[in-house]
């Protein structure tokens, strides 16, 4: 059988060589596994890491500056090899051409991208590319630092001044919610509180959070809810409005075994429902009221003690 030759070096060709006229590394110079642009820049914001191209920050799962380069890189360009699940890809970025901002902030470098078809360690292929980022804040993080920019507002009220105290134990477990909320999301956070005349305002950086505290609180307290809206701009990426909401919540004055007197009769809270106080009597008698009633009529008032009943 006549030898044959590659066409490219002159290398004689064996049964292994995978194409007719080349050997298997002119083959891959002119064929080779992947192709990438030569540079990329993107930006990195500066207090929690996330990164973007163009408008949409993304979280990384490492708020470190190598895990944050080596994600958006498989995000930006390597995302479409990646979905045919051919090719093993490994990152090295080359310290040499590391270069720093007055800040100490990597601002360039260059990254050698190494790629391996799966189950075949001879076809490979690298290229190297320049790494250019840009430092400034995300959305999120510079709405954290202004502390001027919320979505909604929860407006915590109590009867009066005798329930304070109540305030002040609602207000710790909330910070303590939301705290934890935080670690996980940085994007839910208490822009302020506000005091007001019988209890606080929250005003909260997204609707969501509302609804968490909402939900914290339901599990703990018995109260009235109002909710409002009020159209403060549009969001001309998903082509919608954006509403701030606004939240009323009233803390009911009494609590289960209180003692209540309504029109001469005194009453001990039996049951407190979702809308509803059972009150019972010495006679057994027992009397249903909706919350409003502890809001809205002057015609009771509490009792300290059970001798009262």
């Amino acid at each position: 059988m006549p030898r044959r030759f590659c066409a490219i070096c002159g290398k004689i060709l064996d049964d292994n060589d995978p194409h007719f006229g080349m050997c298997l590394n002119c083959y891959l110079k002119e064929h080779p596994l992947f192709e990438l642009i030569d540079k990329i820049s993107f930006k990195v914001c500066l207090d929690c890491g996330s990164y973007t191209r163009k408008e949409e920050w993304i979280e990384p799962k490492k708020n470190q500056i190598f895990s944050i380069i080596e994600e958006a890189i498989y995000r930006f360009l390597l995302k479409s090899y990646l979905k045919e699940n051919n090719i093993d890809f490994f990152l090295l970025p080359n310290e040499s051409s590391f270069i720093y901002s007055s800040k100490d902030l990597l601002i360039s470098c260059d990254l050698t991208i190494h790629g391996t078809l799966k189950n075949d360690i001879k076809i490979k292929h690298q290229q190297t590319i320049k790494i250019n980022l840009n430092y400034e804040l995300c959305k999120n993080c510079s709405n954290l630092r202004g502390g001027t920019y919320f979505l909604s507002i929860m407006q915590l009220r109590v009867k009066d001044k005798t329930q304070f105290d109540l305030i002040k134990k609602i207000l710790d477990g909330t910070n303590e919610l939301v705290e934890k909320i935080f670690e996980k999301d940085s994007k839910q956070y208490i822009v302020k509180i506000e005091d007001q005349k019988n209890g606080v305002d929250l005003y909260l950086s997204t609707n969501e959070l509302m609804n968490y505290i909402i939900s914290f609180l339901r599990t703990n307290y018995h109260f009235i809810l109002k909710r409002s809206k009020k159209l403060v701009g549009r969001d001309t990426q998903k082509g919608r409005g954006i509403y701030r909401l606004k939240t009323l919540i009233k803390f009911l004055p009494i609590k289960k075994k209180d003692i209540v007197s309504i029109e001469n009769n005194n009453y001990i809270v039996e049951n407190i429902t979702r809308n509803k106080i059972v009150l019972r009597n010495k006679k057994n008698t027992k009397l249903i009221k909706d919350y409003s009633y502890f809001f809205n009529n002057k015609n009771y008032f509490l009792k300290k003690n059970l001798e009262d009943v």
